[in-house]
Order: structure tokens, then C-alpha cells, then sequence
């Protein structure tokens, strides 16, 4: 299959919504940040293809239901911010924490940490008590349209400041997820996931806090394994979270949102009692 620069894009976005990806320290000094940067401070039990990265300027995308989508670069560029310098005071607690996550989680924590390992949109289907990974045809092509954008912006960001991961830094942590090659900054797994929590919870709103858990806890898993500081999470975060408000606000995720066509398949996602949904943590 060839596939020219945009369609590969799109393919990327969607194959991520496819597929089904210090003893001597007090225990209480980085206890706070941890547990925030992890959400719940507990693990919740989803890869993009490379892609082009645009020029600077606002990012266009030609998918069919983000056609014509426009989202502010310089926005985005500016609530992700740049990653502590070395040997700051931030830099000095970005390592702590690891070290100290890395001192006290279990294994139990460890494996779990697994399960929201690929971007995938059925890390989500605990949330919702249901299945999104099959049946929800409008809804996996849409969000993969929508994604697209966002996908190329934590690219072009991470080639941009070429952080090094932490365990390729610092010889003394040892991290319980898959090494990987590309730069530290910010995570695309924390962008990515709370991208989708966001754009979920408008979709199914009286599931809002649960899918927004799942939405941080998919970049809290890259802290708690050492894959990634706690400051690269949080920038991917505030990049998702920005990236969901412009996206929502845009006129073709409104009538994305109102397609008929959606609607009946968020009817049936819904279908699941309050009392019958799943825990998200354990």
C-alpha cells in the first residue's frame, strides 16, 4: 500500500485508535507531585505511525470530518512550555520523583501499567462499562481525523527540544515499560490520552469524570515506569487539554457531534447502569 504524506497521517491517528498500545528519603517529600502527575495516584487498566511534521504556523488538516480543521500553533507551543534546564531545582525533583516511584512501586502496579501501553481507544472502554474498540465505525474514523493535528504538533515539539529520556540520563533508574528511541518531551502518550479523555467526555459528558481519568492515568503510567519525567507528562497534558478545547470549539466537531450516524452509536455506548460500570482502579 502507498500512502502519500497526509493519508499516512491519518493512517497513523487511526491505528492508534485501532489497536486492541531513593531508600533513604522520607516517603512523604515527592509524595504530592507523584501522586498528581498520576492522576489517582493508582494505575487504570490504549502508536501512531511517523509523521510529517509541518512548518511553524497554524496546522491544517483534510480528513473528512476534520476537513478544514485550523488549530493555533502558537497556542499550543506555548502552554506545552519548555522542559526544565539542566540542573535546575525542577530538573533536581523531576529525577527524585522517579527515584522514588521507582523505589516503591509493586509489581502489581508494574503490570498494570501494561494495559494502557498503546494509544488506543480501548483503554477508554472501562470507562463507558462497553467496547469502543469494535462496532463504532464513525466514531474510530472521526477521531482519528481529529487526532491527526495533534499527533503532528507533539511531533514537531519533541524533534524541536530533543530531550533524552531519563533512564538514557541517569544510569540508576530502570524503567518497567519499553525503552523507546524518540526524544523525552513532551509525552506523546500523556498527549495523546488526554486528548481523547477530553474529546470523550464532551461526547459521552455523563461519563466526563471517568473518562478523564483514563485520560491521565495514560501518561501517569509513563512516570511511574521511569520512561518519562513527571515534566514531560504534565507538558503533554497541557498540550492534550488545549488541543481538545480548540477542537471542541471548532465547527467541525460540532457537526461531527451531531451526525445522527454518531449519535446512534454513542446511544448504544451509553447503555451500561451506573451500578453495573466496572472499577477503573485497583
Amino acid at each position: 500500500m502507498t500512502l502519500d504524506s497526509r493519508s499516512a497521517t491519518r493512517w497513523g491517528a487511526q491505528r492508534g485508535l485501532q489497536q486492541a498500545s531513593p531508600r533513604s528519603w522520607p516517603a512523604t517529600i515527592h509524595l504530592g507531585r507523584a501522586l498528581a502527575l498520576l492522576g489517582t495516584g493508582l494505575i487504570a487498566f490504549g502508536l501512531a505511525a511517523p509523521t510529517a511534521v509541518l512548518p511553524p504556523g497554524a496546522i491544517a488538516v483534510e480528513p473528512s470530518a476534520a476537513r478544514g480543521l485550523r488549530l493555533d500553533d502558537a497556542e499550543l507551543r506555548r502552554v506545552t512550555g519548555s522542559p526544565p534546564a539542566p540542573g535546575s531545582p525542577e530538573a533536581s525533583e523531576d529525577l527524585a520523583i522517579l527515584l522514588w516511584l521507582q523505589h516503591y512501586r509493586t509489581p502489581e502496579m508494574e503490570a498494570a501499567s501494561w494495559l494502557l501501553i498503546d494509544r488506543n481507544i480501548s483503554g477508554f472502554s472501562r470507562a463507558l462499562g462497553n467496547d469502543l474498540g469494535s462496532g463504532n465505525p464513525i466514531l474510530l474514523e472521526g477521531l482519528g481525523d481529529f487526532l491527526v493535528p495533534v499527533v503532528r504538533i507533539n511531533t514537531a515539539i519533541k524533534r524541536e527540544v530533543g530531550r533524552v529520556r531519563p533512564y538514557r540520563a541517569h544510569a540508576e533508574l530502570h524503567n518497567c515499560l519499553p525503552r523507546e528511541a524518540t526524544p523525552s518531551f513532551p509525552s506523546s502518550h500523556a498527549t495523546w490520552f488526554r486528548t481523547m479523555g477530553e474529546l470523550m467526555a464532551d461526547l459521552v459528558p455523563d461519563r466526563r469524570e471517568r473518562l478523564r481519568q483514563v485520560g491521565l492515568q495514560g501518561g501517569g503510567n509513563r512516570v511511574l515506569c521511569g520512561v518519562h519525567y513527571p515534566s514531560d507528562v504534565a507538558a503533554g497534558q497541557r498540550l492534550g487539554a488545549e488541543a481538545a478545547r480548540q477542537i471542541i470549539a471548532s465547527p467541525q466537531w460540532r457537526a461531527f457531534r451531531q451526525d445522527p450516524r454518531l449519535q446512534q452509536e454513542l446511544g448504544r455506548l451509553r447503555n451500561v447502569p451506573d451500578g453495573q460500570l466496572p472499577m477503573l482502579v485497583r
